[in-house]
C-alpha cells in the first residue's frame, strides 16, 4: 500500500475528525479508509487514533505524526511543482502572523498575490504566539517585535520596517494639554500595551543620540492594539502605536502625532522559514510580493509628506 496515500488519508481523518468524513472527501469507502489507518498503525507499532462508535480521538503520537505528514506531503507537492512546465507557482503555503498585523497588513494584500499565481493556495493563521515552524507544519512565520530565531535551520528575510508614534485625540489634548518632550508624559494618561513579555509601561525615545525613558500611568491596559487605538480616538489618553495603524485616523483628524522630534525603536518585520524551503517557488513568490508591496506603500507615504 502506498505510504504517501496512507499519510494523506491520515491527515484528512485528523482534520475532519471522522473516518466517514475523510472517506467522503477522498471518495473512498469507509472500510478502505479504516484499512489505511490500521496499516499505518501496524507499521508504526502504536495507535494513531482511538475510535469508538461515536468519537475519534487523536493520540499524542498521532498528533506528532500528523505534523510530520503535513511537512512530507507539502515537500512532495513542492518538488512536483518545481518540475512542472514553466516552473509555475502552485501548491499550499501555510503562513502564521500576529492577529493585528495579519488583519491590517497581510490579509489585504493576499488577493493580489493569489490573482498573480492562480495555482497558489494560502492557509493564513492569525495567532498572537510564537509558533514552532517545524512541529506545527508552518511554512512562513511573519514576525516583528520578538527576537529572531538563532538557528541554522531557519532563515529570516526582512519584509519591512515601521515606527511607532505617540498619538492622542484633539479632545484629549484640549482637555489635558499637549506634551512636547518625553519628560511631560508621566503627567498624562497613557494607554499601555499588554504584550507577551509584560506591560509596556515605559516608553523609550531617542533624540540626537540621547535616549530617554518615560514612566506611564495607564487608565487602560490591553493586549489588543486595535483597542488602544480606539481608546486614543475616544480621548482616554495617549497611545504609542504603529504608524500604519493610525495613518487613516491622523489623515482624518481623529488623532494627532506628538513628539515628532523623538524617535522610537524601529520594528523590523521578517518572514521566517525553514532552511530546506529556500528557493521554493511558493516561498519566493510570497516574500517577493510582500517586499514589493511594502516598498510601494513606503514610497507612497514618503511622496505624501
Amino acid at each position: 500500500m502506498d505510504l504517501l496515500a496512507q499519510m494523506a488519508t491520515f491527515v484528512k481523518v485528523v482534520e475532519s475528525g471522522k473516518l466517514s468524513s475523510a472517506a467522503k472527501m477522498l471518495r473512498l469507502s469507509l472500510p478502505a479508509v479504516s484499512r489505511q489507518i490500521s496499516a499505518l498503525e501496524e507499521s508504526l507499532g502504536g495507535p494513531l487514533v482511538l475510535r469508538t462508535t461515536r468519537t475519534l480521538t487523536v493520540t499524542e503520537g498521532g498528533r506528532r505524526y500528523y505534523e510530520h505528514c503535513l511537512r512530507v506531503l507539502r515537500e512532495v507537492e513542492a518538488a512536483q511543482s518545481s518540475l512542472r512546465a514553466g516552473h509555475t507557482v502552485s501548491g499550499l503555503l501555510t503562513v502564521t502572523t500576529a492577529v493585528t498585523f495579519g488583519l491590517a497588513r497581510v490579509s489585504p494584500h493576499l488577493p493580489a498575490l493569489l490573482a498573480a499565481h492562480p495555482g497558489l493556495r494560502v492557509d493564513l493563521r492569525l495567532e498572537d504566539r510564537l509558533v514552532d515552524l517545524v512541529t506545527e507544519g508552518v511554512d512562513i512565520a511573519i514576525r516583528g517585535g520578538s527576537p529572531l530565531p538563532d538557528s541554522t535551520s531557519l532563515i529570516a528575510r526582512p519584509l519591512t520596517t515601521y515606527q511607532r508614534v505617540v498619538v492622542a485625540s484633539p479632545a484629549y489634548l484640549r482637555r489635558c494639554g499637549t506634551p512636547t518632550t518625553p519628560a511631560d508624559l508621566p503627567r498624562h494618561d497613557a494607554l499601555a500595551h499588554l504584550g507577551a513579555s509584560g506591560t509596556a509601561d515605559r516608553w523609550h525615545f531617542t533624540k540626537d543620540g540621547v535616549e530617554s525613558v518615560a514612566e506611564l500611568r495607564s487608565p487602560l491596559r490591553t493586549n489588543a492594539v486595535y483597542a488602544l487605538r480606539d481608546g486614543a480616538v475616544a480621548g482616554l489618553g495617549l497611545a504609542l502605536l504603529p504608524d500604519w495603524l493610525v495613518a487613516a485616523d491622523v489623515a482624518a483628524g481623529r488623532l494627532k502625532i506628538l513628539l515628532r522630534g523623538f524617535a522610537t525603536r524601529p520594528t523590523v518585520i521578517s518572514a521566517v522559514h525553514r532552511t530546506e524551503l529556500r528557493g521554493g517557488q511558493c516561498i519566493k513568490a510570497f516574500i517577493d510580493h510582500f517586499v514589493r508591496t511594502y516598498e510601494r506603500e513606503a514610497a507612497t507615504r514618503q511622496s505624501g509628506r
